[in-house]
């Protein structure tokens, strides 16, 4: 396959900072955090502010923005001859872009969701974070992100520390041969960010992975 050209990378690259600008936004409005409250209950309340969020800013700018997807299959991509089995996998948020100079006409910047609490009898939340949640984006049979280059994760702090869970997700990385999360910068008061990157068996590598953690509280 053909390198992608500049412009494709340059337009990606606002797709991009949109996108994270976005979730960012939304993660902020996203108060107060149940402690209890279910990944399911939490995204789908993170999908309406992110939509509001969206609303808010093509109404001040005069401006269009992608539409989120919720829980949307991996589209098909031109890189795979036949219907893969990522295909059939469905990660909790994604925003389409239209790649005006690539081989592939769309990508797809994708967002996977993690509660990150107190470990149960038989569940440890910062382990699934890495097993149920990153890997996805470098797993083939998931195949999150693929052809993009970047993509996020959102992690939803209850009953834990939020240096508790960093310590926590770091281990679960390094057991998994991933490398470990460095913050970066613009978080806010109620959202840590942090950051690394994968190297995937797939296009593109490597692959820039946003980290936004939402805290209890207001």
């Amino acid at each position: 396959m053909s390198r992608p050209s500049l412009v494709s990378i340059d337009a990606w690259g606002a797709h991009e900072r949109r996108c994270a600008e976005l979730l960012h936004s939304a993660l902020d409005a996203l108060a107060p955090i149940g402690l209890d409250e279910s990944e399911d209950e939490l995204n789908r309340r993170l999908y309406f502010h992110i939509c509001q969020t969206a609303r808010a800013i093509e109404q001040r700018d005069g401006t269009t923005l992608p539409v989120v997807v919720p829980e949307g299959l991996n589209p098909p991509l031109a890189t795979d001859e036949q219907r893969a089995t990522r295909e059939f996998k469905r990660p909790d948020f994604y925003w389409a872009y239209h790649d005006p100079d690539g081989d592939e006409p769309a990508r797809q910047f994708v967002v996977e969701c993690k509660r990150l609490t107190a470990a149960g009898a038989t569940w440890v939340y910062t382990e699934q974070y890495v097993i149920a949640g990153v890997r996805r984006f470098v797993a083939v049979d998931h195949g999150y992100g693929k052809e993009a280059w970047a993509g996020a994760m959102v992690g939803y702090i209850q009953r834990i520390p939020p240096d508790r869970a960093h310590s926590e997700v770091n281990a679960h990385l390094g057991t998994a041969g991933l490398p470990p999360l460095g913050r970066v910068p613009g978080a806010s008061a109620s959202v840590s960010g942090f950051g690394h990157e994968l190297d995937r068996a797939f296009a593109h590598s490597p692959f820039r992975l946003l980290h936004l953690w939402r805290l209890p509280g207001p």
